[in-house]
């Protein structure tokens, strides 16, 4: 660079043109690169825009459909399976299916929810807490108590719904201190006044329970 800025205008334009004859295809090669980063970088910024902006469009459908509204959701499955709306679907979906009384479509649909998310347990994700008291919901009034149980193992950020619906399961089971345990984590964390007196009478019946 020193032999450069000390030359003559002939001699740097000859510098430069023996540069360029020696490196032209490296520098073409990283302009391309270059152009071709911030080409894709921008058409995936609008491809995601837009198919974000499609699978709300077509939810927002859905939601709204007051006939073929299934056919909507498959739709949706077939079109963006990884996307929020799709859990919003099945979801949805299971609500329906368990109305219906077929607890066994409702539960694929919750249990493939859990099965796409990756759940970490000190996060909270409320797509996962949804699908996993829904599940719990239908196991405990399938009285399979130790799937409850099962389905919160992982988890340690709990809603106060998810620790009364465990301590159904451990109460279930007959193991009433762990399941007092559960209720009163359940009481500390609601701030609902109707659902903390429901949670009081719980505990007041294990006591009764041990008594026995």
């Amino acid at each position: 660079m020193a032999n450069f800025f000390s030359a003559s205008q002939e001699e740097q334009q000859e510098i430069l043109l023996s540069f360029w004859q020696k490196y032209r295809y490296l520098l073409i090669a990283s302009l391309l690169v270059i152009a071709s980063a911030i080409i894709g970088r921008d058409y995936f910024q609008t491809s995601s825009f837009k198919e974000n902006l499609n699978s709300a469009t077509q939810y927002q459908e859905y939601i709204e459909a007051e006939t073929d509204q299934k056919a909507l959701g498959e739709k949706i499955l077939q079109s963006y399976p990884e996307s929020i709306y799709s859990d919003f679907v099945r979801l949805n979906e299971a609500k329906r299916n368990y109305n219906d009384g077929d607890f066994n479509a409702a539960i694929d649909l919750l249990i493939k929810i859990l099965d796409s998310k990756s759940m970490s347990p000190d996060e909270f994700d409320p797509i996962i807490a949804a699908a996993q008291t829904r599940l719990a919901k239908i196991y405990i009034e399938q009285q399979n108590f130790n799937e409850v149980i099962s389905i919160f193992e992982p988890t340690s950020e709990m809603t106060s719904s998810m620790h009364e619906l465990k301590g159904d399961a451990h109460n279930g089971l007959g193991q009433f201190s762990l399941a007092r345990e559960s209720f009163m984590l359940a009481l500390q964390n609601s701030t609902n006044q109707t659902a903390r007196a429901l949670i009081n009478m719980k505990i007041s019946d294990l006591e009764s329970e041990e008594v026995e």
